[in-house]
């Protein structure tokens, strides 16, 4: 049902997928995503009490913001699959590299994901699960939470970019049209800003080592995705419109050869 709605949106979009049927690869990825969510799930203690079910709606938040940030990453990788079809023996490696650093960030994502919700433990007065947060990590600490973290998320997204680029080496045995190089190269760059953003708080956290305000000044870094991907989605959004346009208006027009 994904494949097929994708599919429709894809050919609707003017990329024509090679990889319509997914392969042992595609699946193998898949099991290795499905087992990421696994280790989220039983890096939580079951509740065996009233005050420990109050204390898991709390874990709630985290668990939510770490399968969204994993089920975007999975889409990504979907995509390529879906768009390109490609199975050979570069992409194979790539996509090992991708899956170890996609189960390796599980962990430092679950941990800073819970430290975001000291405040609101504290909002609602739960001191107990407040104080327990606060001694899961020095402040002084922060700024290598940070720095695993961000390799983390930059790796990803590096070996991500480095696929589509791969993919755009090959658009001539792909037959790939300039929509399609223009859509690849699209994904491209934004995997490599995507990539950029955890790169600079990993240089933030790296200066202010051992001083109190790494976390913060790091941890404040992500927020610059919404202004990057913003400009960047418009700007894609302008020239992909004026080249659709172009292509169209250079297409010649039928002559109808049907005898009288």
């Amino acid at each position: 049902m994904l494949r097929e709605s994708f599919q429709q949106f894809s050919s609707d979009n003017g990329f024509h997928p090679r990889g319509k049927e997914p392969g042992r690869l595609e699946n193998f990825s898949d099991a290795v995503f499905a087992l990421a969510i696994t280790l989220l799930l039983i890096s939580t203690a079951p509740p065996s009490n009233f005050e420990q079910i109050k204390r898991f709606s709390f874990e709630i938040i985290p668990f939510f913001m770490c399968i969204a940030l994993i089920i975007l990453i999975w889409h990504e990788h979907f995509v390529f699959f879906f768009r390109y079809g490609l199975r050979d023996a570069k992409v194979i490696a790539l996509n090992t590299l991708f899956l170890v650093i996609v189960l390796f960030y599980v962990y430092p994502l679950k941990f800073i994901t819970r430290l975001i919700l000291y405040p609101i433990a504290k909002l609602f007065d739960q001191t107990s699960l407040a104080d327990e947060i606060s001694g899961m990590i020095k402040a002084n600490d922060m700024a290598d939470l940070m720095i695993i973290y961000g390799l983390g998320a930059f790796s990803v997204f590096a070996v991500l970019s480095l696929m589509y680029r791969y993919a755009l080496k090959q658009a001539e045995s792909l037959e790939l049209t300039e929509l399609e190089k223009f859509d690849t190269k699209t994904s491209v760059t934004s995997n490599r800003l995507m990539a950029v953003v955890p790169l600079l708080s990993v240089a933030l956290a790296l200066v202010f080592r051992g001083s109190w305000v790494a976390g913060p000044v790091a941890g404040f870094t992500y927020f610059l995705y919404t202004p990057i991907m913003t400009i960047h989605g418009k700007r894609v959004r302008k020239n992909r419109t004026l080249l659709t346009s172009t292509q169209q208006n250079s297409t010649p027009a039928t002559v109808d050869t049907t005898p009288e």
